[in-house]
C-alpha cells in the first residue's frame, strides 16, 4: 500500500512519521520550496493528547527534540476583567481510566520549531515544490495525483492535509466550505524588554494563557513565549526573542470599512482608543508593539460535519475541520487525526481491516471529536465578541462564582476523559476538548 499526503504541515508530517514507523510506503507532496519558506507564525499549545500522538508517531529522537524545544506551562487558564481583577483561575484536569485525576500539562512551542521537529527525518519522504492540482481514480482502485508542474504520481490512498483552502476537499467534498463568522482577530507582540518585564504581572510572563473579559464587546488574549524575530519570515532559533503576544478579538462590523488599508500604527492606535478605560498596563503593552509583526485575521470556521460516503480519499486537520484559533485546538485535533489514521492504516496494511471500512471508521470518529472542537472554538470566539451586555455580565458573573465555588468551576471546566489501553490512548469518542475552553 502506498499513501500520498498533500501538505507537510503539523498533521501531514506527523502522519508521515506514523506510517513510516509501521512500514507503510508514504510520500508527502508540499507546495513550499523548503521548510525555510514556510511562515513561522506564532506559538502553539500542545495538550496532553497532542503530545501522546506525537510520542507514538514520531521517532524517539524527534520526540526528545520536541521536549527539549518546548516549555511546560501547566494546565491553568486565567480570566481577568479589563482592570486585571481576577475572575477565574482554573487548572484543567485529565480523568484517567481508573477514575483518578491528573493535571493537564500543556507544552508551548513556536510553530517554526514544531515544524522543524516534525520534518526532521523526512527528507526522503517530502517532495518540495509540488503543488497539487487534482486527482482521478484509475484502474485497480488506484488514485492518480496531478501537479501544477505537469507531473503525476499513483497512490493507493490519498490524504488531504493541505490546510483550510484544501484543493483535495474542494474536489472530493465541494459542499463543505468555510464561512466567515463575523469576527476579526488582530495579532501582535511586544518585545519583553527589562522595562516591560518590570511593568507586566508575573502571570503574563510564565507562558500560560490569560484572557481579558471586559464589559465591552471585545476581548484580549495575552501570553509570553520565545518567538521568531519576524513572524512573517522563517528564522533560525538564534533569531528568536522573548515576547509578549497579544490577540485582540472584536466583531468585524465594529471596524471601519477601510480597516484593510490601515497601517500597523493606525491599527494599534484604533485598538488603544477602544481600551483607554482598561488597566494602563494593557494600554502600554499594545502601545509598545512591534509594528512589523502586526496582522489581522478574519476568522472563519467549518459548519457541522455530516457523514459522507467514504472512499480511498480522506482528509485531516484544517482541510476538513478548520476552526477559529483557540488554545491550539486546531493543531491538537490535527495531531489526533494523524494518530488515528496511523492506527487505521496500519491495521489495513496488516490485512486486519478493509481499506474503505477502515477509513470510514476513522471519519466517523473524527467527525465526533472534530465537530465538538469546532463548536467549542466557535462558541468561545462568538462569546468574546458578543455585543449583548446582559450575556457578557452573566458570563463574568459565572466566572466569579466559579472562582469561589469549586462545583461550579468543575461544571464550567469538566475534566477531560483520558482512556488508555496497553499504555496508549484509546482514540474513540472521548471528550478531551472541554479542558481547553
Amino acid at each position: 500500500m502506498k499513501v500520498g499526503i498533500i501538505g507537510s504541515g503539523i498533521g501531514g508530517a506527523c502522519l508521515a512519521h506514523g506510517l513510516r514507523k509501521s512500514g507503510i510506503k508514504v510520500k508527502v507532496y508540499e507546495r513550499s520550496t523548503s521548510t525555510l519558506s514556510m511562515p513561522p507564525g506564532y506559538g502553539i499549545y500542545v495538550n496532553t493528547f497532542g503530545q501522546q500522538a506525537m510520542q507514538e508517531c514520531l521517532p524517539e529522537a524527534n520526540w526528545l527534540a520536541f521536549k527539549k524545544m518546548s516549555k511546560s506551562v501547566g494546565g491553568q487558564i486565567r480570566f481577568y476583567d479589563e482592570h486585571l481583577h481576577l475572575l477565574l483561575d482554573t487548572q484543567s484536569d485529565i480523568r484517567q481510566q481508573d477514575g483518578q485525576l491528573t493535571a493537564e500539562n500543556r507544552m508551548l512551542i513556536n510553530r517554526s520549531d514544531l515544524i522543524e521537529v516534525l520534518h526532521e527525518g523526512l527528507s526522503d519522504t517530502i517532495q518540495w515544490n509540488k503543488t497539487f492540482k487534482r486527482y482521478e481514480h484509475i484502474k485497480n482502485n488506484g488514485i492518480r495525483l496531478f501537479f501544477e508542474d505537469g507531473s503525476h504520481e499513483d497512490v493507493d490512498v490519498l490524504i488531504g492535509a493541505d490546510g483550510s483552502n484544501s484543493k483535495v476537499r474542494k474536489q472530493y467534498l465541494p459542499a463543505i466550505e468555510r464561512f466567515d463568522i463575523g469576527a476579526t482577530l488582530t495579532i501582535g507582540r511586544s518585545h519583553l524588554t527589562p522595562t516591560l518585564a518590570a511593568l507586566l504581572p508575573s502571570y503574563m510572563q510564565d507562558g500560560s494563557p490569560n484572557n481579558i473579559v471586559p464589559k465591552s464587546s471585545d476581548g484580549l488574549f495575552i501570553s509570553q513565549w520565545c518567538a521568531p524575530v519576524n513572524s512573517r519570515t522563517k528564522t533560525t532559533s538564534t533569531e528568536n526573542a522573548n515576547s509578549v503576544v497579544w490577540a485582540y478579538a472584536a466583531a468585524t462590523n465594529s471596524y471601519p470599512n477601510t480597516i484593510a488599508d490601515f497601517s500597523a500604527e493606525s491599527l494599534c492606535a484604533l485598538i488603544r482608543s477602544r481600551i483607554t478605560s482598561w488597566d494602563q498596563t494593557l494600554y502600554t503593552l499594545i502601545k509598545q508593539s512591534d509594528m512589523e509583526n502586526i496582522s489581522m485575521l478574519p476568522m472563519r470556521s467549518m459548519a457541522y460535519l455530516l457523514p459522507w460516503r467514504s472512499s480511498s480519499v480522506t482528509l485531516l486537520g484544517d482541510a476538513i475541520h478548520n476552526m477559529p484559533p483557540v488554545m491550539g485546538m486546531g493543531a491538537n485535533t490535527a495531531l489526533r487525526d494523524a494518530l488515528l489514521l496511523t492506527q487505521v492504516l496500519t491495521r489495513v496494511a496488516s490485512g486486519y481491516e478493509d481499506l474503505i471500512k477502515g477509513i470510514a471508521d476513522y471519519e466517523q470518529q473524527m467527525r465526533i471529536y472534530a465537530n465538538e472542537a469546532v463548536e467549542i472554538s466557535l462558541r468561545t470566539t462568538l462569546n468574546t465578541t458578543n455585543s449583548s451586555t446582559i450575556k457578557r455580565i452573566l458570563f463574568r458573573t459565572a466566572l466569579r462564582v466559579a472562582q469561589t465555588l469549586p462545583p461550579v468551576k468543575r461544571r464550567l471546566f469538566p475534566s477531560a476523559k483520558y482512556v488508555q489501553h496497553q499504555g496508549k490512548i484509546k482514540l474513540g469518542t472521548t471528550n478531551f476538548f472541554s479542558s481547553t475552553q
